[in-house]
């Protein structure tokens, strides 16, 4: 085995020299980087929605058709695309999805009305998701289990940075160059992403500069870990996956808890506008601080469950008691419609961001806990997959109360929604070797 290990370890693999430390480090930037570049083509509409609704004269309602058009294909492929990164690779598979939707993004620039952006939002919706489950298994090979609560944070977190940047950059780009521009430009620059991961990226066991030591290190053992439930699990079908009661589990606090951000991306901006006054200008200005603190919490709830592991804790209790405490904090945005001032709005509204991006972060990195790596990615599809279908629902049940009643109720639903996420959570999840009671997955 190590013979054929150091033998792959000589084919030559891209253009990439750096020793194995830093190489990994490399990747999850670039990763960090497509992370970015997913949220702001995604962003691009939102920000531009009071705008683009008003030259196009569309509804609030058609809106929420247009935001449900991109989540349908989006809640599919999320699931179809954590299985065919599983399938075909990280690197191919990576490398496709960020090709699709950066087109798709370049073409939003030609759309003529409410149908054709309906259009072009539901192809989009086919290639993003794909980037997480990639992005993931890419981070699942390169760390070990110990280690792999920062990496995943920081490929995370790109998301919210790119929420950060999305604001001034559209606006800018709207502002100097007219809205067009804000859709060509992302797109390409995502073009060129995909050229440069698909020189570097090469699995551990065909990198030329790590060594048998640090292939080791990157083994998975012991008798309750993910590697141990491989026989039972590597070749499940995603039925069989959801009879097992900690994918489903996770599955519905995803279902739970992620159409509050889908709630924050595609609504925010125009909260702003109509309830805050806010311009286009204004929003550019001060609609990314909200997403600052979604990076915070992201990087400190990986930081704190990596600490936790390395103080003894088990990983899977270190990333759900992250998890839990989050959950209680949620709530607090309850309060944003009643905020005294927009300062205070966009306090709270970044209170819930710090709270969401923890979820992002924790739950993902716990999927390697659970499960072998050969279903990392079909595990985290299902996942985003059951947060799109609540996204959608969500969002149509957004566009009906705001049409008949105000942004006040929406608030308090979606500041409800972590917490019961988390009891969820607690109530059904079994850690490694407790005893869950559920029939074990057959292939």
């Amino acid at each position: 085995m190590l013979s054929v290990v150091a033998e792959s370890r000589q084919v030559r693999t891209g253009g990439m020299r750096l020793p194995y430390r830093q190489a990994r480090w490399f990747i999850v930037a670039w990763l960090t980087l497509s992370t970015i570049l997913n949220l702001i083509d995604r962003q691009t509409l939102s920000i531009l929605a009071p705008f683009l609704r008003e030259k196009f004269q569309i509804s609030q309602h058609g809106y929420s058709n247009i935001v449900s058009a991109f989540l349908i294909s989006y809640t599919v492929m999320y699931t179809v695309g954590g299985r065919l990164v599983d399938r075909i690779g990280e690197r191919i598979g990576m490398a496709a999805c960020i090709v699709w939707w950066s087109v798709c993004t370049m073409l939003t620039a030609f759309i003529q009305g409410a149908f054709s952006l309906g259009a072009i939002r539901f192809l989009l919706g086919i290639g993003e998701p794909g980037n997480y489950p990639a992005a993931l298994r890419a981070c699942t090979r390169w760390f070990p289990r110990a280690d792999r609560g920062l990496p995943i944070a920081m490929f995370s977190s790109g998301s919210s940075v790119g929420n950060v940047l999305a604001p001034p950059l559209i606006a800018g780009l709207t502002l100097w160059f007219g809205w067009r521009s804000a859709f060509v430009l992302p797109g390409a620059l995502g073009l060129l992403w995909a050229v440069g991961w698909l020189w570097m990226y090469r699995v551990p066991e065909r990198y030329p500069r790590i060594s048998r030591e640090e292939l080791a290190a990157l083994e998975e053992a012991g008798p309750h870990s993910p590697s141990a439930q491989a026989g039972s699990l590597c070749h499940a079908r995603w039925i069989d996956l959801l009879k097992n009661r900690n994918v489903l589990a996770l599955v519905l606090a995803r279902f739970v808890s992620d159409p509050v951000w889908y709630f924050y991306l595609f609504y925010i901006p125009d909260y702003l506008k109509a309830e805050r006054g806010f311009s286009l200008r204004d929003i550019g200005l001060f609609a990314w601080m909200p997403f600052v603190a979604g990076t915070a919490g992201g990087m400190l709830a990986g930081v704190i469950s990596d600490r936790l592991i390395h103080r003894g804790w088990q990983p899977a209790a270190a990333r759900t008691r992250v998890l839990y405490v989050a959950g209680i904090i949620a709530p607090l945005g309850m309060l944003t419609a009643k905020a005294p001032s927009a300062a205070v709005a966009i306090a709270l509204i970044a209170v819930v961001a710090f709270v969401v991006y923890c979820w992002f972060i924790n739950t993902a990195a716990v999927i390697p806990d659970f499960f072998p790596q050969a279903v990392v990615g079909s595990v985290l599809g299902l996942m985003g997959t059951a947060g799109s279908a609540g996204g959608i629902l969500f969002t149509q049940l957004v566009g009906f109360l705001l049409s008949r009643y105000s942004y006040g109720i929406v608030f308090v639903l979606a500041g409800s929604m972590h917490l019961l996420a988390a009891v969820v959570l607690w109530s059904l999840l079994r850690h490694p070797g407790q005893a869950s009671g559920a029939a074990p997955v057959s292939p």
